[in-house]
């Protein structure tokens, strides 16, 4: 309880909203929506065409995210496919055909032990 009234908390959320400092994520079940099976994909990319191959993948729908790394694969993201055929025929018939992706790596994920963040105990806190 903060003690605050209902008008002054909802204020003080929009404020934190708009200013980026409060969001909402939500973990949703894949499965109810014919999500099983999953998979991490790590491509290398040339760093020329890095942001044209990231926005490309941005539009599939079979992909949850895609983020630029370091190292070997400068390229990440996750698969959410109904089934192996699924991600197969995404693999070799949508991503595999765009040419600036030299290697990939897929990762299949049988089952995720940690989703969320981490608690972040012990850190200062301030007040609403």
């Amino acid at each position: 309880m903060t003690g605050w009234s209902p008008s002054t908390v909802a204020r003080r959320l929009a404020e934190l909203r708009a200013g980026g400092a409060l969001f909402f994520d939500v973990e949703v079940d894949a499965g109810l929506y014919g999500v099983n099976t999953r998979a991490l994909l790590w491509m290398s990319v040339r760093p020329a065409e890095l942001d044209r191959v990231a926005t490309a993948l941005s539009a599939h729908d079979e992909l949850a995210f895609v983020a630029a790394t370091t190292g070997p694969t400068n390229l990440v993201a996750q698969a959410l496919c109904r089934d192996p055929a699924d991600l197969h025929r995404y693999l070799t018939r949508r991503l595999g055909t765009l040419p600036a992706v030299r290697t990939l790596e897929t990762s299949p994920v049988l089952r995720n032990l940690k989703a969320a963040s981490p608690s972040l105990t012990g850190l200062p806190t301030r007040g609403v």
